[in-house]
């Protein structure tokens, strides 16, 4: 097994990124405000419309999208929401729109392992899963530490997949 810290990571590959979190529950809030204080490049939230967390996501200053609308926009996105809700939403919203290239992360693999969800060749598709729930991810950050979480590469289409994994976890604390 392989352990990764804050000094395997290059903060600044982030940087450049454009990030999406779908969901903005426990996990969906603790990651988009992690990624967020930690500098990465832009930071949304995609939720349906009508979402009650919508306004909680912009009283943040986090930018809120429509999944379809962030999944054209996004580099990278983080499947936040109910594992029986992923499925609908990635055949619905995100395998249409994604761009070549983009990565998907989970921070489940149920739909993955399961091939309730089967990705497309052309995109990155990975698991981050921290060991807490949302609110001591978060506030683990807030301390400037973290939580231990579990990583896995379902599917490496650029070849950079441990270089992301190891960038999102290392930002301070943003993941792990």
């Amino acid at each position: 097994m392989r352990v990764f810290y804050d000094r395997d990571a290059d903060v600044n590959l982030i940087k450049g990124k454009k990030v999406v979190i779908i969901g903005y529950g426990s996990q969906g809030h603790a990651h988009a405000l992690n990624l967020r204080d930690s500098g990465a490049g832009e930071v949304a939230v995609a939720l349906r419309a009508g979402s009650a967390t919508a306004k909680k996501a912009e009283a943040e200053g986090i930018k809120v999208m429509t999944v379809a609308d962030a999944a054209k926009w996004a580099d990278v996105m983080m499947m936040l929401t109910p594992d029986e809700l992923q499925a609908d939403i990635y055949t619905n919203d995100l395998v249409d729109n994604m761009k070549p290239g983009s990565a998907l992360l989970f921070a489940h693999g149920l739909n993955v392992h399961f091939n309730l969800i089967e990705p497309r060749a052309d995109i990155d598709v990975l698991m981050v899963a921290p060991k807490g729930p949302g609110h001591t991810v978060r506030g683990e950050y807030l301390r400037g530490a973290g939580v231990p979480c579990l990583i896995a590469i379902h599917q490496d289409a650029a070849g950079k997949s441990i270089l992301l994994i190891a960038t999102m976890i290392g930002t301070p604390a943003a993941f792990a």
